[in-house]
């Protein structure tokens, strides 16, 4: 086998780990929450996967502990980008389907926009970019159309409208994160950083879960294999296994390509949410998809033709 060959092939293999394994996360999430409580789910996926990537940067790659300021950074971080974005998302789930959800999820590159605010003058100067935030937050209102036109009386109505909102909350925290850890990175390789945010957002998580008595009444041995499953599915493919793929495709491939994840994750968790949960998607939420996937297209290409222009 070429030497070509098989880095063609590997770039296929990662692309395919984080389109199929970041798109599937959010049906194993919504799998997991039916019999583990939220935080808890979070607590666990964070701490078992932050471990095994901390015993691999200091046992096999031999990396020093960080200093503590470096450790106070990833907590505010992990509290930031896991807790309240992740966090957010896992909760909602107990409300929403698990491809709607993701629908509101590919909402981010319009919250790039709005919280970037160093880059505005540059992004505010560009009709394509205003036209897709525009559009971007009519599907927002597609996908909250069947929610504000149902009975007032539903009590399921008001949850899911909160869960959704949640949803979007968890994405601009998920963004105003990044944009943190852009202008304060930590010291150390981004395998380390991310070990230990995983570990000190469990430790959050576990502390919320605790504080809202989470595990009152949950009976462990009742936990069926299929939750169990899924939370190590979040835990090893979702927050390793992917990330991995993820960070070494940003090394080989431009990242405007590498960022198409965003568009086709929610392609793929509405695909398996119907196919797996049965999840029915509505003609308002598909219209919807079709037109914020549309704008975070639009908005993504020209932002980042933008910001190579200006540089």
């Amino acid at each position: 086998m070429s030497k070509d060959y098989s880095h063609q092939l590997l770039v296929i293999l990662n692309f395919i780990a984080i389109y199929i394994i970041w798109g599937t996360t959010y049906l194993a999430i919504a799998l997991a929450v039916k019999e583990i409580p939220p935080f808890l789910v979070a607590g666990l996926r964070f701490s078992s996967a932050g471990i095994l990537m901390l015993m691999y940067v200091i046992l096999i790659k031999g990396e020093k502990l960080p200093s503590i300021k470096t450790i106070i950074n990833n907590l505010i971080v992990g509290t930031i980008i896991l807790v309240s974005g992740q966090g957010l998302l896992i909760w909602s789930e107990q409300y929403i389907a698990s491809g709607y959800a993701s629908i509101l999820i590919a909402t981010l590159p319009l919250w790039f926009i709005l919280m970037d605010k160093r880059h505005w003058k540059l992004y505010f100067n560009n009709p394509f970019i205003i036209i897709g935030l525009i559009l971007g937050f009519g599907g927002i209102l597609l996908l909250f159309k069947d929610h504000l036109s149902g009975p007032i009386g539903e009590s399921e109505v008001p949850l899911q409208i909160i869960a959704s909102l949640a949803v979007l909350v968890g994405g601009i925290c998920w963004v105003g994160g990044t944009i943190y850890y852009r202008s304060y990175p930590s010291p150390g390789s981004m395998y380390s950083n991310l070990g230990w945010q995983l570990v000190l957002a469990s430790i959050v998580c576990f502390a919320i879960s605790s504080i809202f008595n989470e595990t009152e009444g949950l009976i462990w041995s009742s936990i069926s294999y299929q939750a169990w499953g899924s939370l190590m599915y979040l835990s090893i493919a979702g927050s390793i296994i992917a990330f991995i793929a993820y960070t070494w495709l940003l090394n080989e491939v431009p990242s405007a390509i590498v960022s198409t994840y965003a568009y086709i994750n929610p392609i793929i968790a509405v695909f398996f949410g119907w196919l797996v949960a049965d999840e029915i998607i509505t003609d308002n939420q598909a219209w919807g998809m079709i037109i914020i996937l549309a704008s975070a297209v639009l908005v993504n290409l020209n932002r980042n033709k933008a910001l190579k222009e200006s540089t």
